[in-house]
């Protein structure tokens, strides 16, 4: 989709790089081009009606431009016919005309594997799974079929249990369609492997590859990919029939190729040489035309092909097309304003995968006008979720950030959608459940699982959605959930008493009468007044009496030394544990196998603690716990001025944008940031020399251009050398952030800043800051405590 910067390598290292851009005229350059320019639109029909034919590599409807590529004076006049202001972007361009610089080809990027590796690690997959993973032949390239002995099969990835027959519900994921897109195909490649790696010993895994289908065509477009391992910025495929047998702009974009409402909206180009150009007819391409074949054997249409009939609400099934870049999740339509029928159950949908990604969730159209497109053809055609990403910030990816700040979170999003496949119209309204915890049982022990149901993980940057109160958790044992016959064999209680929030810890305790040695898997399902939420799963282990160790405690307050009034969390290692009862002694027990464990305790108003314990079957020992409660040692929500701060110009309070009235710190409270912004709103230094356990918490508003502008938390002990702990990046919506601060412990003068960094790109509104807050334990909240109990007790 959109490119907003591909630099060679020693560009690619630099932290802010400025634009060259000219000043935008409606005057005629010198030179025949081609160019990459910034093209400054009036209004948004002016820019769909240039997106038609010429892709933009990126928008800014914020700053009404976009930038394209100008082939010659031509075009360029073309732009300044349509009433354009144009300004040209050097640097752009200097990358247009040599785009990988001094890096080598592709195989120079060594997180990414070319066409050839990606189909021998397809190979490996079935060797390694053979009982879990196929591989599908839906179809020739159009190089395989035009020149023998060249080009190559469309091949999909088919994973699922094929040992448990019967309907499954399918999830198809499509990458590369545009084939200088690197980062997409690796991102569907390695979310496989990792599924398939979890599956002997994560519940969730082995349920969702059990009972469900996932399809994955890796390589939409292989003969266009490997013209771009090559550094060329191939998008479309190579039919060259299509604007010249060897012109480097021939091909079609299979993007525009599909049947669905191909060519009938303004959304694709009927120009062969353009970027857009939709093809000689609707799913003219072999590589279109062997999709639609193939996702019709998938899924049977659940709706008319028109533009106003929804699919039924329990319509299983789900499509993900996954571009790069520009950090967004999108739905249907992309060609009219107008929501699709079963649009606001996707918006849902959209808004739960973009809470994982961080990326803005939004209809495809906001962007710009497109007919023909994968998700319209899922949605329109067949009547399933339809979906897209643009991941990343760059065609070319840097292997570095796609690796630390990509890939996780892209594969928590695509493992969401694959877990709602089932009922994606209706389950994303329902809760999610996290932090689950349980631990291997004795046979006739009670069972033990602990979570948190959530309804409040959507994105809400671009809209709202609604929350409920969580209604319950239900918990099945050893039977699925959507099937007619389970019922539940237990309801969590909710851990405070009530279930009144949308954020809820629950308990919940079940038999294991009757049950056999070995694993058995717990499935839940949390439901609130709108819906049932997706199933999550987690295995318990019943063992044989005496095989196991028991470890039971206490948990008290380690300053007043009364019990907790709050459950804590109690966790033996990364997968076992419990909750605290916070009645009378608020005890614990968990049981585990022999061996060293850390002992994590956490509650909320305490600081967390750790002890590392050594359990030895059959054995019980007892380990109580105190943890410190935490005290307020600074707080802030602007109401004051900026007495407690350094402020570097622009930051200031903003009126318009806060969590607590009547204002917010804000970097730029009288606009847009500026660009090549490096401006800091720095705390006075604070005596945090009898303090312990320190954690900022803060409310945050981050309208920055996602991959390239960042609010920065930063720290210091002297003033000079400072350390990143957080960042953001494109988060409009406020956000609660919570921070160690591990550094300051026990410093005399501690500083903390808020810092706003943007390169000379695009500029937004900026990062607003609230209700600041610098909690702790130590002498300090000692002393604090001291004196709130004398001053309670005066005569």
């Amino acid at each position: 989709m959109n490119i907003r910067r591909i630099w060679p390598l020693g560009l690619l290292l630099m932290s802010t790089l400025a634009i060259a851009a000219t000043e935008p005229t409606r005057e005629r350059p010198d030179g025949e081009g081609p160019w990459v320019v910034r093209a400054y639109f009036e209004n948004k029909a002016q820019l769909d009606a240039v997106a038609q034919h010429n892709q933009p590599w990126e928008v800014h409807h914020d700053q009404q431009f976009a930038v394209l590529e100008i082939a010659d004076r031509a075009e360029y006049g073309d732009l300044l016919d349509a009433g354009f202001r144009v300004a040209i972007d050097a640097d752009r361009t200097a990358f247009l005309l040599n785009p990988l610089g001094n890096l080598r080809t592709i195989p120079g990027f060594a997180c990414y594997r070319t066409v050839v590796e990606s189909v021998a690690s397809l190979n490996d997959i079935v060797a390694t799974y053979p009982t879990l993973a196929a591989i599908v032949d839906i179809g020739d390239s159009w190089n395989k079929i035009n020149h023998p002995g060249t080009g190559h099969d469309l091949l999909v990835l088919k994973l699922t249990n094929q040992a448990i027959g019967g309907t499954k519900p399918r999830l198809f994921v499509m990458a590369a369609v545009h084939a200088r897109e690197y980062a997409t195909a690796e991102t569907a490649l390695r979310f496989a492997e990792d599924l398939l790696a979890r599956y002997a010993d994560d519940a969730d895994a082995r349920w969702m590859l059990d009972h469900h289908e996932l399809h994955l065509l890796v390589q939409a477009n292989p003969d266009g990919r490997e013209l771009a391992e090559t550094g060329s910025l191939w998008r479309k495929n190579v039919n060259e029939n299509y604007c010249g047998a060897t012109s480097s702009s021939r091909g079609a974009d299979i993007n525009r190729n599909f049947s669905f409402e191909w060519g009938a909206h303004g959304g694709s180009s009927g120009d062969p040489c353009s970027g857009t150009f939709r093809g000689a007819g609707p799913g003219s391409e072999p590589e279109t035309d062997a999709l639609i074949t193939y996702l019709r054997t998938l899924f049977p249409a659940a709706r008319p092909p028109d533009l106003t009939t929804p699919a039924p609400a329990d319509t299983s099934g789900a499509f993900l097309d996954i571009h790069s870049y520009g950090g967004l999740v999108m739905w249907p339509w992309g060609f009219t304003t107008g929501g699709a029928p079963n649009g606001e159950a996707m918006a849902t949908l959209g808004r739960r995968m973009a809470w994982f990604n961080g990326y803005r969730p939004q209809q495809a159209v906001e962007l710009y006008v497109t007919d023909g497109g994968t998700k319209d053809f899922s949605y329109g055609d067949l009547g399933i979720a339809g979906m897209s990403f643009e991941i990343g910030n760059a065609f070319f990816q840097p292997c570095a950030t796609f690796e630390t700040t990509e890939l996780q979170h892209n594969f928590d999003s695509i493992e969401y959608l694959l877990r709602t496949i089932r009922r994606p119209y209706m389950e994303p309204s329902g809760p999610s459940n996290t932090h689950l915890l349980t631990a291997p049982v004795e046979a006739g022990e009670p069972i033990q699982l602990v979570g948190v149901a959530d309804d409040e993980a959507f994105h809400q940057g671009n809209g709202t959605e609604g929350t409920q109160t969580i209604d319950g958790v239900d918990v099945y044992l050893d039977s699925l959930p959507w099937l007619a016959a389970s019922t539940p064999v237990a309801s969590a209680v909710a851990a405070d008493g009530n279930f009144d929030s949308s954020r809820e810890a629950w308990r919940a305790t079940l038999p294991s009468t009757g049950l056999t040695e070995g694993r058995h898997t717990l499935y839940l399902r949390a439901s609130d007044s709108a819906a049932e939420g997706p199933v999550y799963a987690r295995d318990v282990e019943v063992v044989a009496a005496g095989s196991t160790a028991r470890i039971s405690g206490s948990i008290r307050n380690a300053r007043s030394g009364a019990p907790l009034d709050v459950a804590a969390q109690v966790r033996l290692g990364a997968q076992l544990g419990t909750l605290s009862d916070p009645g009378a002694g608020a005890e614990y027990t968990v049981r585990a196998s022999s061996g060293s464990y850390p002992l994590q305790v956490e509650a909320p108003g305490y600081a967390p603690t750790q002890i590392q314990v050594t359990l030895s079957a059959p054995s019980a020992q007892t380990q109580d716990v105190e943890l410190q409660p935490l005290c307020t040692l600074f707080s802030d929500d602007g109401g004051d001025g900026l007495v407690n701060f350094t402020a570097q110009a622009p930051w200031g309070l903003d009126n318009s944008r806060f969590t607590s009235a009547p204002v917010a710190f804000a970097d730029s409270p009288a606009g847009n940031y500026a660009a090549n912004a490096n401006v800091s709103l720095t705390l006075l230094p604070q005596d945090f020399s009898g303090a312990a356990d320190l954690r900022l918490q803060f409310q945050s508003y981050c309208d920055t251009e996602f991959g390239f502008d960042y609010g920065h938390v930063e720290v210091s002990t002297d003033g000079s050398t400072w350390t990143e702990l957080w960042r953001c990046e494109g988060n409009a919506s406020w956000q609660p952030v919570d921070i160690a601060l591990t550094a300051l412990a026990g410093q005399a003068t501690a500083r903390l800043r808020f810092r706003l960094s943007s390169d000379g790109g695009v500029q937004r509104s900026g990062w607003n800051v609230d209700d600041i807050r610098i909690v702790g334990t130590g002498a300090t909240c000692d002393a604090q405590a001291e004196a709130i109990f004398a001053d309670n007790f005066e005569d």
